[in-house]
């Protein structure tokens, strides 16, 4: 699940117990707060949902640090590509009605669709599975629907429609464009009548009159400067243009977020079987346990369903737990704060009661690298990374994986998610090696430009029992 051109990903080969629904002890609220209050340079929203009551809700620093306004519950700000869920929904709402079937091809909705674009159907659209790149232009570039549409068709696709998955804004503006035509209406004031009014999201879209816009949030560099908010950015009157538009950008408060939860949970604004259709992992996201549905994606056999954004600046991040009857929203306007990791964090403090551990990471010398056992593995995934293969992959893990991750997990996904590093990575070589006690850390430059993979392996012996990877920077 990607966020637009900037991708942070926290993936934590760990077991978690999602299976057996339970209510989450008041203690472990009070250790949620407590670790976010040892979080610095956090500044964002905090929300968790529990049996559709909001159990905790705490914002910290500032939302404007010039005015001195604090951030809180009732603070709007972007939530990024979580947009896409909204999307997906308006394209589902149509479903529903009889206007249109997720079969259909794009040559229902489009004139002159070239040969290669003639097979896109609905459904790919929704997936990320049609081949369209991730994006076309800038977020607030200006461009006209026909002109969008027109680049759109013109650009080539990665791959035949159907037989890959690449993350894609451009079909998720497109989808909209789609909803705006079925509907006779504006994208907004679709998701305004059909969405956020049934769901109780009082101050939800890209403008509502009934948001106070004097709550919406500054986004700060990482060097502290000021980016502004997102309507001091170039749209096209009260909504972005379409190199945005219904792909990202929405605007909303975490009191809002709440009420969406509460909407799914209730189903207020799909039926249930509809919604059983956007949540089902209809597309693999790259053969490492996650998939895409429809606007959503799905983890753990669907234990969790969720969607992140973010723009380098500002981030965003929806999880639903649906046979936990938890929800988690969070967003923060500081580039510095590693938001996505933050939340996997949390969500182990709720689950386990426990702080996470803080690792004290110490330089380890490259021209003595490697120099014990535990460096020869990483050394030997290093090499797995820069010239990946299923067979190499294979014989990696038989080798240099303990017996218990690969219970948990599972040698298919085990090898998936090395694939998904060394496609993240490249042949990129490693910039620093950092250890701690029984664990080591890889850091090396990433395919995005300015991005940084971070690897962290935490060993049984000399093999690897547990490991995680984090993508940040833009």
């Amino acid at each position: 699940m990607k966020t637009g051109t900037f991708l942070m990903l926290f993936l934590s080969l760990i077991t978690t117990c999602f299976a057996q629904k339970r209510t989450i002890p008041e203690a472990h609220w009070a250790l949620v707060d407590q670790y976010l209050q040892s979080q610095k340079n956090f500044t964002g929203v905090v929300q968790f949902a529990e049996g559709g009551e909001v159990k905790f809700s705490k914002g910290y620093g500032f939302a404007n640090r010039e005015k001195q306004i604090p951030y809180s519950d009732k603070t709007l700000s972007t939530i990024g590509s979580i947009t896409k869920s909204f999307t997906a929904t308006a394209i589902l709402l149509l479903l529903e009605q009889g206007k249109l079937r997720v079969e259909d091809p794009v040559t229902k909705y489009f004139n002159q669709v070239p040969d290669d674009k003639k097979g896109v159907t609905l459904h790919q659209l929704l997936t990320h599975s049609a081949g369209f790149p991730g994006v076309l232009g800038d977020d607030y570039e200006a461009v006209a629907k026909e002109d969008f549409v027109k680049l759109a068709m013109e650009t080539p696709l990665a791959f035949a429609p159907g037989t890959g998955y690449e993350y894609s804004n451009v079909g998720y503006s497109l989808l909209g464009i789609i909803v705006e035509q079925v509907s006779g209406m504006n994208y907004s004031a679709f998701l305004q009548k059909y969405i956020f009014a049934p769901a109780g999201m009082k101050t939800a879209g890209y403008d509502n009159p009934a948001a106070d816009y004097g709550l919406l949030t500054h986004g700060y560099l990482k060097d502290g400067s000021d980016w502004g908010t997102s309507k001091d950015k170039l749209w096209n009157g009260k909504e972005p243009h379409w190199h945005l538009k219904a792909n990202g950008g929405l605007l909303m408060s975490a009191n809002d977020m709440a009420q969406w939860y509460r909407a799914l949970r209730s189903n207020k604004v799909l039926k249930p079987e509809t919604l059983k259709l956007q949540t089902a992992p209809h597309v693999s996201e790259g053969e490492g346990g996650s998939f895409y549905g429809y606007g959503y994606a799905i983890l753990n056999g669907g234990e969790s369903i969720e969607h992140n954004g973010g723009n380098g600046i500002f981030r965003a991040d929806f999880r639903w737990f649906p046979k936990l009857d938890l929800s988690l929203f969070a967003s923060s306007n500081d580039a510095n704060v590693r938001l996505f990791r933050l939340n996997d964090e949390i969500i182990q403090i709720l689950l386990s009661g426990k702080l996470p551990e803080q690792t004290n990471w110490q330089p380890v010398s490259m021209d003595q690298f490697p120099a014990n056992d535990r460096q020869k593995t990483a050394q030997a995934m290093l090499a797995v990374l820069a010239d990946f293969s299923p067979e190499k992959a294979t014989a990696f893990v038989e080798k240099y994986y303990s017996p218990g991750i690969v219970e948990r997990n599972g040698q298919e996904r085990l090898i998936g998610m090395l694939q998904m590093l060394s496609e993240d990575s490249g042949d990129n070589p490693v910039k620093a090696i950092l250890e701690s006690e029984g664990r080591l850390q890889l850091v090396l430059p990433a395919q995005n430009p300015g991005a940084m993979l971070k690897i962290s392996l935490t060993f049984l012996g000399d093999q690897v029992d547990k490991l995680q990877a984090e993508l940040e920077g833009n």
